[in-house]
């Protein structure tokens, strides 16, 4: 049995679920033939796995890497030259949710549309910037934590077209119907963390999901950036910039950050 196959009938098996996927590997379970032919009929969309050539280093290099990403939409955004992951409250104020869609229209400006938002398609922040980049005809990658053919929320199911006609990207750990978990959610935000190259808070309390996502991207050494916001509320962005994150002040931030991680690259690469 090839390898790839028995990662697609363990994903299947066990709905996605990375622990479960991992002890069936470690201890060997079979698994019969009638169920790999079983995995692919039941499966409508394209996937890659952690062992195809065109799986992006960048997302087998951390703790816990995915197996299998089932998608839709154009699997070449992983590998674009400009990668911002932007997340953030699901309730934001009016001045987080128009400033964070005012940053991204405006770096797509400065990018020609060609700056990829990466997101969870979340209420908020999410789709604030997912909707500036759609508005500008710019690419978008949505990483869910459903099963891909049931994206949740389903009210969003707007951003969920655009990627899946090809404007942009849906990927999912989970198959087929698999039922939203808050848990899943929280495992999620470390592939948000990693598919970007520069991550965008534009505000979240201090114990959020997106502080979650913060602290996935600090381990793999990512840059936070945050939006300012008001210094008598419970938010997540003022404690990073006190800590010495960036705070994105205008558009001018967000295009130093990828100036510099491609000088830092390009010096590593030499």
């Amino acid at each position: 049995m090839e390898p790839r196959d028995l990662l697609l009938a363990l994903t299947i098996r066990y709905q996605g679920e990375w622990n479960s996927i991992y002890r069936a590997l470690k201890e060997k379970e079979k698994v019969s033939q009638e169920e790999v032919y079983k995995a692919y009929s039941l499966i409508q969309c394209p996937f890659i796995s952690i062992l195809d050539e065109k799986f992006p280093p960048y997302l087998s290099g951390f703790r816990r890497p995915p197996f299998i990403l089932f998608y839709y939409g154009d699997i070449s955004l992983l590998d674009t030259s400009y990668r911002l992951t932007c997340v953030g409250t699901r309730n934001p104020t009016v001045y987080q949710e128009s400033k964070s869609f005012e940053l991204i229209q405006e770096a797509e400006e400065q990018f020609q549309s060609k700056l990829v938002i990466v997101s969870g398609m979340a209420h908020g922040i999410d789709q604030a910037c997912m909707q500036a980049a759609m508005d500008c005809h710019a690419p978008i990658i949505s990483v869910i934590g459903s099963g891909i053919d049931a994206p949740y929320p389903s009210n969003n199911n707007g951003i969920y077209d655009y990627c899946k006609e090809g404007k942009g990207l849906i990927l999912s750990e989970y198959p087929l119907q698999t039922k939203a978990q808050p848990k899943n959610f929280v495992f999620r935000n470390r592939l948000l963390s990693a598919i970007g190259q520069v991550i965008y808070i534009g505000g979240a309390k201090k114990a959020s999901g997106t502080a979650t996502t913060v602290s996935f991207a600090l381990e793999m050494g990512k840059e936070v950036i945050c939006l300012p916001c008001n210094v008598t509320g419970d938010d997540l962005t003022n404690s990073l910039i006190h800590d010495g994150s960036k705070p994105v002040l205008d558009v001018q931030d967000i295009v130093d950050c990828f100036t510099l991680y491609k000088k830092e690259t390009k010096e590593n690469i030499s």
